[in-house]
């Protein structure tokens, strides 16, 4: 509704199977806005749209008839965007939790954003790519060698809106911890190289592990979580698993890690209305004091 008032006249939303109910949302939502007097494009993107063609499909539905040769430029510089905005954020990762000036990296990267979205060619992408690299590369940087590595898990829009999960990956920063989200969670998975079986990869790659626990894909991103809990146990200190709360995919997702053999601390936060930032911070610090804990006996264990 904030995007229409705003000016979107055009909508666009995936749906799912199985165990999630994303797949059920799209008709309800469509209706409710019609209800409220909305008449916007209404985009589903549905499973037959995976791969390639598919994704052509759902680009020419909404292109307004511009040609192909100009629809895949603009696609192309799109992803190209998405990969420096990736490769940013990723730095910005790193380098939170080293700073000697806390909040410095996330200043650059607000600046960041902005730069890549005024970029108009290739050329001057680079350039920012570049430039905002380099200056985040300058932020002094204190003696924290060594963090804590936290893995984020979980359901898509809950990882990577800070408005849903409440700038969790900043307030982790703060305390001293690198964040990394999955692979998947990144955008420029989804366009890179124009290989849309990129993600499929992955879930093909991950299920030879979870086929123990998980005999079938659950739907949403449950397999994925399940994936890491069991192979990050040497990537990470501990994992965070996100959700929006009733999420059936994640729910399942959350009750196998609890019985696999990887000895991997996971701390799960289901996301609505009702969670608070005092809670939050509060649990997250318990848990990272649980990691530091953790990692002082294995030293200790070793000597």
């Amino acid at each position: 509704i904030e995007c229409l008032d705003q000016g979107a006249d055009t909508l666009l939303i995936t749906t799912s199977f199985n165990a999630c109910r994303m797949g059920r949302y799209a008709r309800v939502q469509e209706q409710i806005l019609e209800n409220l007097g909305y008449t916007s494009k209404f985009f589903k993107v549905h499973g037959k749209d995976k791969g390639l063609s598919g994704v052509a499909r759902v680009i020419k539905r909404f292109s307004n008839n511009a040609s192909w040769i100009t629809t895949i430029f603009f696609f192309r510089f799109g992803a190209a965007k998405l990969r420096v905005l990736d490769r940013i954020e990723r730095e910005v990762q790193r380098i939170r939790t080293r700073e000697d000036q806390k909040g410095r990296a996330d200043q650059v990267f607000e600046e960041a954003i902005d730069a890549i979205d005024e970029a108009m060619t290739f050329k001057a992408l680079a350039g920012v790519r570049r430039r905002y690299l380099k200056k985040l590369r300058e932020i002094p940087q204190g003696k924290n060698s060594n963090p804590l590595r936290v893995g984020l898990v979980g359901e898509l829009y809950v990882l990577i809106e800070p408005f849903a999960n409440m700038n969790l990956e900043r307030e982790l920063g703060k305390m001293g911890v690198e964040v990394s989200r999955v692979r998947s969670t990144y955008f420029s998975e989804y366009t890179r190289f124009l290989r849309f079986d990129v993600l499929n990869q992955e879930k093909q790659k991950l299920s030879k592990f979870t086929r123990k626990y998980l005999k079938r894909d659950v739907g949403g991103h449950a397999l994925e979580s399940l994936g890491k809990k069991i192979t990050g146990a040497n990537e990470y200190d501990g994992l965070i698993h996100l959700m929006p709360f009733g999420c059936l995919p994640e729910i399942i997702a959350q009750n196998i890690m609890l019985k696999t053999e990887e000895k991997l601390p996971v701390l799960t936060i289901a996301c609505d209305e009702k969670l608070g930032e005092a809670g939050l911070i509060t649990r997250l610090e318990a848990f990272v004091d649980l990691l530091w804990n953790r990692r002082h006996e294995k030293t200790l264990s070793r000597h």
